[in-house]
């Protein structure tokens, strides 16, 4: 898939149009999973070019900075996830406060016309864009009927008698439901990062970890243990415990710690690429009253943890292409 970081970039097809999908896509959750899978066969049946436009930075990091929700995906994670779905190449629109105030019909003349020079358009029924998102899929229909191109709105995907969305994500993320945040993202959600030296208390307690550093701005489940999957720069992927918290047995800072317990594997890792994905929630964040109580807990948890991964060790050996690349 070819990424292009400006409109301006763009190359032109004088024998092709593209066909458009256009949204945030943040988390490229089952309802973009749609719209994107719904552009790439109406491509290949058009003879056309399958093009995702997604915007960056998120529209409300720069509209409501204070408000700002922690994203999904980060941009490399949600272009590998695009390109796994057969989309010929994703246009990133810098989002910023001159884009946000275009109308509708600008943007439509600007983006749609006269850049990407689009014969399909396919957006969510619940599409909003141009200046303060006064702009819907009805608006961009008419735009298109004058313009040369048709226009495809396309239904909500839903599960549990709800909409599936990224606010609704993150809400079941924050609030630990992982398996849940599967269901609706079509995988696991999945933090990475650079593994960082810890306070080395893991040692002691028989239970060396992995101590990953998160981007800032991507959500983080909810305080608690969970069974997760790792992949691990260099030693492929393992079993593991991860603890998400602020380890209020011994720290007071009350700094957010991504801990991880490699089952069965030992080695220094500092520095290596790590990417985790949360399968299941084991137990909330607890207080343990000394360092034995909590040596006792964590032998259980990870009995529990050996017990799910001798029921799922297809998890670890099946295709994670496109998934379990380190990004």
């Amino acid at each position: 898939m070819r990424i292009y970081h400006s409109l301006e970039e763009l190359e032109e097809y004088p024998d092709r149009r593209r066909v458009v999908a256009i949204g945030v896509f943040d988390g490229v959750h089952r309802g973009h999973q749609l719209i994107l899978k719904e552009a790439v066969a109406s491509a290949q049946d058009r003879g056309d070019v399958a093009t995702a436009v997604t915007f960056h930075p998120h529209p409300e990091a720069v509209l409501r900075p204070r408000m700002a929700p922690r994203v999904l995906t980060l941009l490399p994670r949600k272009a590998a996830l695009i390109a796994a779905l057969g989309v010929d190449e994703l246009v990133v629109v810098k989002f910023d406060r001159d884009f946000a105030r275009l109308s509708p019909e600008d943007f439509c003349r600007v983006v749609l016309s006269e850049h990407l020079g689009a014969g399909l358009v396919l957006v969510g029924e619940n599409f909003r864009f141009g200046y303060k998102g006064s702009g819907s899929p009805s608006d961009l229909e008419a735009y298109g009927r004058t313009h040369g191109f048709v226009v495809r709105a396309v239904p909500l995907a839903w599960e549990g008698g709800e909409a599936i969305s990224s606010t609704r994500i993150r809400a079941l993320l924050k609030g630990g439901y992982v398996r849940e945040a599967e269901r609706l993202l079509g995988r696991p959600h999945r933090l990475e990062g650079v593994v960082v030296e810890g306070a080395h208390r893991g040692r002691t307690l028989s239970a060396p970890t992995a101590n990953l550093a998160p981007d800032p701005e991507v959500a983080v489940p909810g305080h608690g243990v969970y069974i997760t999957r790792t992949f691990l720069e260099g030693y492929g992927v393992h079993p593991s415990v991860t603890s998400v918290g602020t380890n209020p047995t011994f720290e007071v800072d009350r700094k957010l710690r991504v801990e991880t317990l490699l089952l069965d594997f030992s080695g220094e890792v500092y520095g290596a690429h790590m990417a985790v994905d949360f399968l299941e929630r084991l137990r909330s964040q607890q207080k343990f009253a000394d360092v034995e109580r909590l040596r006792r807990q964590i032998q259980h948890d990870v009995e529990i943890a050996r017990g799910y991964w001798e029921a799922r060790a297809y998890l670890l050996a099946e295709d994670v292409s496109g998934e379990g690349a380190l990004l």
